[in-house]
């Protein structure tokens, strides 16, 4: 997708106009007042987190797709489809398909997107392209293919409109506007003095009244399943084809007829607060995510973060139940194990697109706390050289570690041979490109994904779960953890896994 015909240079160039808006203004209201498609990356933090996390927990960002310069590429069953507002007005020529991979677009598209300047101190959110890439895009690099089951492998859109907020309240409204179209520009520019109209401080969306309990999502398969290809495995550790594999199945989630997927998310930020939140309604998909996990952050200077988690205890309720379950997972060798090895491999995929000597291990194997679970995390840095594409830097890492386990390539393998089935959005990457060359990903774990009909009645509605198998893992505690990872969604939905 490199059809450059049509584009007319701009005397002054595309730029992004800002204005503040009133403190404390509600995403939740603007979201519910669009019927448009959106993204909602939604970071917040339980009272008492770590330092650590504050700093990944600090900005959110609702970005619209209904502005004049919008675009969509989307990827479905290994074909490319690129959709464009109005041609004239922006930069990625006309819309159209072809079978082509997925990462390669995206490397056309982002070089092809105007540079934009963060306008907003602290925010790396420039605009950009926001949105998912689904886990079976790994299989691009890794094959043999396999597609998602019933929506997109990839959906993301250029925006150029967005209200980001601080966490202390402190809001601004982003839109694009270029000389070179000023009918588009005008339509951004009346959109930015609608929302600065809005000087009343906004009421706090209520949040939806709780669920009754006592529904079950049911499992892909029974548990006895689970617990056997665990021990497949393991089988397969033992004989050398992995160190790790990470296992993961899926579960049902009932659901009423209509979609009320906007009311969950809001459940359950109310009661789970994690950094990398999100709300997505992209098409006939909806994705709620409570994902504590960066996968990959690219800063616009080319410094890269990685933060893989593994390891995880379910929180008590006791004061000191719950400090002896933090102390036992960080004294815990299986959990270090598993977490270094997959530090260990990100290491390897930062290299693949990093400077050699920029590859550090800044911390290994701390324990942070959240609303439900206590979780070991890492963190590594690189620096990839000036004008590495940021496809590239993604594309060598995904999909996320964490979710396959090690080495990458044959670890995939043994996971798709047990599973039997695609995982979709879940085990991808949430999040934006921004176009001021930063990048930043979560991890798509504590997903509900839900797909839709044209008459909005919900046709299938999933959540997925897993862990990381190694060769001192038994069938029954990884089964366990399993379950133990339903309940920080299904358990604020008023649900609980059965298998």
């Amino acid at each position: 997708m490199d059809d450059r015909r049509g584009l007319t240079p701009s005397p002054v160039g595309p730029r992004i106009a800002v204005r503040r808006l009133p403190d404390g203004t509600d995403l939740a209201a603007l979201a519910a007042a669009t019927d448009a498609d959106l993204v909602w990356l939604d970071s917040g933090l339980p009272a008492g987190a770590p330092s650590s996390a504050a700093a990944r927990a600090r900005w959110s960002v609702l970005a619209t797709t209904d502005g004049p310069f919008s675009a969509r590429f989307r990827h479905e069953d290994e074909v490319a489809h690129l959709d464009v507002a109005d041609p004239a007005s922006g930069w990625f020529g006309a819309s159209r398909s072809e079978s082509r991979p997925a990462f390669p677009v995206l490397e056309d598209l982002l070089a092809r997107t105007p540079h934009l300047a963060a306008p907003v101190d602290g925010c790396a959110f420039a605009l950009g392209w926001v949105g998912f890439l689904g886990y079976e895009l790994g299989r691009e690099v890794d094959g043999p293919h396999r597609t998602a089951d019933g929506h997109p492998d990839a959906d993301l859109r250029f925006v150029d409109r967005a209200v980001v907020v601080r966490d202390d309240g402190a809001a601004w409204a982003l839109a694009l506007v270029d000389d070179a179209a000023p009918r588009a520009s005008a339509l951004n520019a009346a959109w930015l003095t609608t929302l600065e109209g809005r000087r009343a401080r906004a009421e706090p969306t209520d949040v939806p009244p709780g669920l009754p309990a006592g529904r079950e999502a049911r499992g892909r398969v029974r548990r006895s399943s689970y617990e056997s290809a665990v021990d497949a495995c393991r089988a397969a550790i033992r004989d050398g084809t992995a160190f790790q594999v990470c296992l993961t199945t899926a579960f049902a989630v009932p659901s009423d007829a209509t979609d009320r997927s906007f009311d969950d998310h809001l459940r359950l930020r109310a009661t789970d607060p994690v950094p990398f939140g999100a709300y997505l309604r992209l098409g006939a998909l909806r994705v709620v995510s409570r994902s504590p996990e960066r996968f990959l952050r690219v800063h616009e200077d080319g410094t890269v973060t990685a933060e893989p988690i593994k390891g995880t205890r379910r929180r008590a309720g006791s004061r000191e139940a719950d400090a002896a379950a933090r102390a036992d997972l960080a004294a815990s060798a299986k959990d270090r194990a598993e977490n270094v090895m997959i530090v260990d491999l990100l290491r390897n995929d930062l290299l693949r697109t990093a400077a050699p000597d920029s590859v550090r291990v800044e911390r290994l194997c701390d324990v942070e706390t959240y609303a439900s679970v206590h979780q070991m995390v890492s963190t590594i840095t690189a620096r990839v050289p000036a004008g590495t594409s940021r496809a590239a830097v993604v594309r060598a890492a995904f999909p996320p570690g964490s979710m396959t386990g090690a080495p990458k390539s044959s670890a995939t393998a043994v996971a798709d041979r047990l599973e039997g089935a695609p995982r979709g959005v879940y085990s991808g990457a949430i999040g934006y490109f921004s176009a001021d060359g930063a990048v930043d990903l979560s991890v798509a774990i504590r997903t509900l994904v839900s797909v839709v009909d044209d008459a909005g009645a919900v046709v299938r509605r999933s959540f997925g779960a897993g862990g990381a198998v190694t060769w001192s893992s038994t069938a029954a505690s990884e089964a366990d953890e399993v379950e133990t990872k339903t309940r920080s969604v299904l358990g604020g939905l008023g649900m609980r896994a059965h298998w």
